[in-house]
């Protein structure tokens, strides 16, 4: 043994010398040929995610004002598109979630490739936005119908001819991308970030937790669009308000001095209503439309009161003394 052991580290050290220099220019793990359909399948999925999450936020938009979704579509899925980035290639996987499920991820190390990743970010999603919103700026403003010569004109043109070559640029880089299997955009072939496996030793692995995780989310938010119309905000907040003063075991409702010193047949719904329109000093409230009388004793309007049970329902106070209104009757006067 100690003949032979001296003989075997001689000759693995003057192997490992010559070898050393071969490993040193093997290029890191590119994806093969065979692997482009993945590159354009893990495009195709993040297109599904962003899709997947731009419809709950539409939705809660047009409930907030019909066609504000339509307007401000582009920048939803900018914002869609910023987050997930940011949340997936800006993050230590260096890979977006689709490529993370194609089993990619992109190649590199140090601050500069920290950099590229985070330009072509801002190129392929903020780029695309800002070059929208200019070009239909200046088609609104009217700068296609320009003279030739003039300002307008000559900025018009030259933002077409650049469209177009980097379209034929485009067209150019995909066709490479085909032959080649290395860079699928353009912006990828600028900045030199080149797509590797993220385990070599699984060349197609999808794995299905990820898609579980958005099963559920959206199944979430389809739950919640449909149960939010069926929550009365008014019956809520007035639950919650008679709720919290019970624990501090204060009065069910807090009564405003003021409106506890209005005129008896006077309308405390109206009064309030009208305070907050116009805070200041108001004239003598006016009396009662079509009084109706609380169980409480106290007289409102027929609409005003009506209007106020519908929305609170067995929650509904008297603003005058705070107790519960629980039925109404016509006001007779006698």
């Amino acid at each position: 043994m100690s003949t032979n052991g001296p003989q075997w580290a001689g000759a693995w050290t003057s192997a490992l010398s010559r070898i050393e220099p071969q490993l040193a220019q093997v290029p890191a793990p590119v994806v093969p040929r065979s692997a482009r359909v993945s590159k354009l399948d893990a495009e195709l999925l993040d297109a599904e995610l962003t899709d997947m999450l731009r419809e709950p936020v539409t939705r809660a938009m047009s409930l907030l004002r019909p066609g504000l979704a339509d307007r401000y579509r582009l920048e939803i899925d900018t914002a869609i598109s910023a987050l997930l980035f940011c949340l997936s290639a800006g993050s230590a996987r260096r890979a977006t979630y689709g490529q993370g499920l194609q089993n990619l991820r992109y190649a590199g190390s140090g601050r500069g490739f920290v950099g590229r990743i985070y330009l072509f970010g801002a190129l392929s999603i903020g780029g695309r936005y800002a070059w929208a919103r200019m070009v239909e700026a200046m088609s609104l403003r009217g700068w296609a119908d320009a003279p030739r010569r003039s300002a307008r004109g000559l900025v018009w043109r030259l933002a077409q001819h650049v469209e177009r070559l980097v379209k034929v640029l485009a067209v150019l880089n995909f066709v490479a991308f085909l032959g080649l299997g290395q860079y699928k955009t353009l912006a990828e072939r600028v900045l030199g970030l080149r797509l590797v496996y993220a385990r070599p030793q699984l060349a197609h692995s999808v794995s299905f937790e990820f898609l579980n995780r958005q099963l559920v989310w959206h199944a979430f938010t389809e739950f919640v669009m449909f149960a939010l119309p069926l929550v009365n905000p008014s019956r809520a907040r007035a639950w919650l308000v008679r709720n919290a003063r019970a624990l501090l075991r204060l009065p069910a409702v807090k009564v405003d001095p003021e409106v506890a010193a209005l005129p008896e047949d006077a309308c405390a719904v109206c009064f309030v209503d009208a305070k907050a329109d116009a805070p200041e000093p108001q004239d003598a409230p006016s009396a009662a439309v079509n009084a109706y009388v609380t169980n409480c004793g106290h007289r409102y309007c027929y609409v005003c009161i009506r209007t106020r049970m519908m929305a609170e329902a067995d929650e509904c106070a008297c603003l005058r003394c705070g107790a519960k209104v629980e039925r109404i009757r016509q006001y007779v006067e006698r």
